[in-house]
C-alpha cells in the first residue's frame, strides 16, 4: 500500500504553511540560545568584576563587619595554614612552618594598637587590608610550597 502523501499532490498552500511553522519554530530557538549566551557572558563579566573590583584584603572577610569578627577571621584562617602545614607532613614542612610564622606572628596584634576613639568603621578597613595582605602572603607561600 502506498503512503497518500506519496501519490496525492499537497493542498494548495500547505507547504507554504508548513514553512512559516518551521522558520518561526527556528528563529525561536534561535532567540532561547542567543539569550542564554548572553545571560552567560554576562554572569561571567560580573563574576570577573567582581573579582578586580573587591579590594584585595575583603575577599578574605566576606561577612566579618566588626573589628572583632576580622580579627577572629584571620586567626581562623592562619589556623587553617597550619593544618594544611601538618597535613602534608612534607619534608620542607619546617621551613614553610618559619616561613608563616615569621609571616603571621605578631607580639602585639595590629587589633590591640588601633586606638579606642577610632570609629568602628575605620578599624574594620584597616584590619582588612592589613591581615589581608598577610593572608595573601601567607597563601602565596601555600602556592610557592605546593601545601
Amino acid at each position: 500500500m502506498e503512503n497518500q502523501f506519496d501519490i496525492y499532490e499537497l493542498p494548495e498552500g500547505n507547504e507554504d504553511r508548513f514553512l512559516a511553522k518551521w522558520d518561526a519554530a527556528a528563529s525561536q530557538g534561535r532567540r532561547k540560545h542567543l539569550t542564554l549566551r548572553w545571560t552567560a557572558l554576562a554572569a561571567a563579566a560580573a563574576a570577573i568584576l567582581l573579582l578586580f573590583l573587591v579590594p584585595a584584603g575583603n575577599r578574605h572577610f566576606f561577612g566579618a563587619h566588626t573589628p572583632e569578627a576580622v580579627y577572629c577571621a584571620y586567626l581562623d584562617k592562619v589556623g587553617l595554614y597550619y593544618e594544611r602545614l601538618g597535613e602534608t607532613g612534607a619534608t620542607e614542612a619546617g621551613e614553610w612552618e618559619a616561613a608563616l610564622k615569621a609571616l603571621t606572628n605578631e607580639t602585639i596584634p595590629l587589633f590591640d594598637q588601633l586606638p579606642d576613639e577610632m570609629p568602628p568603621r575605620e578599624k574594620v578597613k584597616v584590619l582588612k587590608r592589613y591581615y589581608g595582605e598577610l593572608l595573601d602572603g601567607a597563601a602565596q607561600l601555600c602556592k610557592d610550597w605546593n601545601i
